[in-house]
């Protein structure tokens, strides 16, 4: 093939959308983390607030007085620990759905990635057409160069 090596000229282009695409996808990495730290401490106040209300119900079950005061910080704990559990369970919904929104924008950007590295290809293979259009040509134009120079020392 004759000189000249394909160069793309979006280029630029490419290597933004693919640096977008792996900010996104470190972004996402570290949201999947975040979420999996608040879905822990959702686990541990779901747990807290069980184990309080199962001794809530031994105690009510063991036939045993209760003072006013025992009762009503019992009856305060629980109510916390379901208040601490309900505003978790909105920030881990609220996690979620940042979440489910980055991976809708990293899907834009694979896309968008996809469609520039389809028109690289695209015309990477117009560049090798063109280029051994032409080396047959010249190939070509020289064998018909030779052969008249053949013909002419033959006469």
């Amino acid at each position: 093939m004759s000189g000249g090596r394909f160069r793309y000229a979006l280029q630029p282009v490419l290597l933004t959308r693919q640096w977008e695409l792996d900010g996104l996808l470190v972004e996402l990495g570290e949201a999947n983390q975040a979420l999996a730290q608040q879905r822990r401490e959702l686990e541990g106040l779901r747990a807290a607030s069980a184990a309080a209300e199962l001794e809530w119900l031994r105690t009510g079950q063991g036939q045993q007085v209760l003072s006013v005061d025992r009762f009503t910080l019992m009856a305060r704990y629980i109510a916390d620990c379901r208040a601490k559990q309900g505003a978790m369970e909105v920030v881990v919904a609220q996690a979620e759905r940042a979440r489910d929104e980055l991976i809708e924008r990293i899907t834009a950007a694979r896309r968008a990635l996809d469609a520039v590295e389809e028109h690289r290809d695209d015309m990477r293979g117009r560049f090798v057409r063109q280029r051994q259009s032409g080396d047959f040509k010249s190939a070509d134009d020289q064998w018909g160069v030779m052969r008249a120079g053949l013909e002419r020392h033959g006469d």
